[in-house]
């Protein structure tokens, strides 16, 4: 669990976590996540960049915040990019779409 001095809520973030999509397909995400006890709105960026890579610096403070006030954040590898399954066809492909 982290907490910042200038934020209301610490939180935890996990690495990995798997997303099951309907065509059976699992998609990679990470969270960061409040220490709220109760349900809690959360921000979603899905794009193909992939988690671990060049965006990551941004990733932690950006999505930090987030949850630091309350929002979970979670930032999903597109199918078929970084550690999530399945192929990337083209760019708005239906699956993606659909995902």
């Amino acid at each position: 669990m982290r907490a910042l001095p200038s934020l209301p809520y610490a939180f935890r973030t996990e690495e990995h976590t798997w997303i099951p999509v309907a065509d059976g397909v699992r998609l990679s995400a990470r969270l960061w996540l409040p220490d709220i006890d109760r349900p809690v709105p959360a921000v979603v960026e899905y794009i193909p960049y992939r988690k671990r890579d060049d965006t990551r610096w941004r990733d932690e403070p950006m999505h930090g915040y987030f949850a630091g006030h309350g929002f979970a954040a979670v930032r999903v590898d597109v199918r078929g990019t970084g550690a999530s399954e399945g192929l990337l066809s083209d760019e708005y492909s239906e699956e993606e779409l659909d995902d």
